[in-house]
């Protein structure tokens, strides 16, 4: 408004005390507003002009273009639903400015879910829906490390089907009550490797195949993951940045996004560089590698409890993030490996991944979990690698909020022997 003390404020909203809002700040400098609205009436005093409602004496108001009323809504699952994606891009100020790149993050804990994996989590219910494995009624079954639980039980309860979840018992506790709060069943699972039975992701095939009228949505080996960031995701991020996308940068562990963006980017933009970020311990970064010319890495498929898994040789290690890396080539990341769309890898260690959480929150106030802080740490690094002048893209996969019993947990950082040190900007 400073910057056009001339100017005129036009917008829409349902909401007067955001309408005061304005009004006190265009007053400030000078600048008028009107406003838009087929739902609330703005009082006199409030100082706005107002279109697109009827007085309270009949007369129309027509002295500007009005904005459609909004009508009501006799689907219950449309708002909702439709408020999956569009997320923002947010450019993050220091490392932009440290580097002299652009480095973008969509925020991804804006969709209803609060996380990046709501809009999978769409994908798989429709796909169910559509094949008429998930019947009115029914129970929607997944192996989850928290996000996908959470979407898909939001999109239960909206459509009303009964939902039931297992996962690592050493998930965060703040994701487990959100998906019991959303009227799921959750199921702790014990840290053993995919080749155990008794592993999160065949105990959600075991019980799916149990329990009457219920579907594993499969999100590891549903391709309806990917094609979920390729339709939305992707096409964001592009018109977003107006076309101009140098690098895009992620994690994975589905390998969902990776496999839908690497694929719509490279189909559009042949030149952006994709490069995959990875935590330690995890088997992807060294297949990228292999893929790409460097030390080839054992793998082996093998059927347990009645699933096929396609296993990678796994390096040590391990992290803090959560559904993040793996030893297992899924589907989904198969879409991105096997036709080449990695253009390389960075491997994020646990001490990079509290550093960057912990400067992102207090230098640039975006509050971010630990797979969201690794994807900002290879973004940087790329920025550093790349130089000035760059668009760089990651994904801000979900809030800093399901981790406070974690990664902002004092007592945890203490007890896992991590503090936040200082970013080499």
């Amino acid at each position: 408004a400073r910057a056009a003390a001339r100017a005129h404020i036009t917008y829409t909203t349902h909401r007067p005390d955001v309408t005061a809002m304005w009004a006190r700040a265009a007053a400030a400098v000078g600048v008028g507003v009107t406003v838009g609205t087929g739902l609330v009436w703005i009082p006199e005093w409030v100082g706005v002009r107002q279109v697109g409602l009827e007085s309270r004496d009949g007369s129309d108001l027509k002295s500007a273009p009005t904005t459609p009323r909004l009508k009501p809504c006799h689907d219950r699952t449309g708002p909702l639903l439709s408020a999956i994606g569009n997320t923002p891009l947010l450019e993050i100020p220091s490392l932009s400015a440290a580097t002299g790149c652009r480095i973008l993050g969509k925020a991804e804990w804006m969709n209803p879910g609060g996380s990046i994996k709501d809009r999978p989590a769409l994908y798989l219910v429709e796909a169910a829906e559509r094949s008429g494995q998930l019947t009115p009624g029914g129970t929607i079954v997944e192996a989850t490390g928290g996000n996908t639980g959470i979407g898909l039980a939001m999109i239960a309860a909206a459509k009303g089907y009964k939902s039931v979840f297992t996962h690592p018992a050493s998930i965060s506790s703040e994701k487990v009550a959100t998906m019991q709060m959303l009227g799921a069943e959750t199921v702790a699972c014990e840290g053993v490797p995919i080749t155990d039975p008794r592993h999160y992701y065949h105990v959600a095939v075991r019980i799916a195949a149990e329990r009457k009228n219920s579907v594993a949505v499969q999100q590891f080996e549903n391709t309806a993951s990917a094609q979920s960031h390729y339709e939305t995701t992707a096409p964001e991020i592009l018109s977003q940045t107006g076309g101009k996308v140098d690098v895009f940068v992620c994690s994975a562990g589905t390998g969902g996004t990776i496999g839908g963006v690497a694929r719509y980017l490279k189909e559009k933009r042949p030149n952006c560089q994709v490069w995959l970020a990875d935590p330690e311990g995890s088997a992807l970064a060294p297949a990228v590698r292999a893929r790409l010319g460097g030390e080839a890495v054992g793998s082996t498929t093998t059927v347990v409890a009645g699933s096929t898994v396609r296993l990678l040789q796994k390096p040590p290690g391990g992290s803090i993030a959560e559904g993040v890396g793996t030893d297992r080539k899924t589907a989904n990341f198969a879409l991105a490996l096997d036709k080449d769309l990695i253009d390389g890898e960075i491997v994020v260690s646990n001490a990079e991944i509290v550093t960057m959480a912990y400067h992102l929150l207090r230098t640039d106030g975006i509050w971010v979990g630990p797979s969201a802080a690794m994807n900002v740490v290879a973004a940087h690094k790329l920025a550093k690698k790349f130089g000035p002048g760059k668009t760089i893209v990651t994904v801000l996969c979900d809030s800093g909020a399901r981790y406070n019993s974690k990664m902002y947990n004092a007592e945890w950082l203490e007890k896992e022997g991590l503090s936040p040190g200082k970013v080499e900007l």
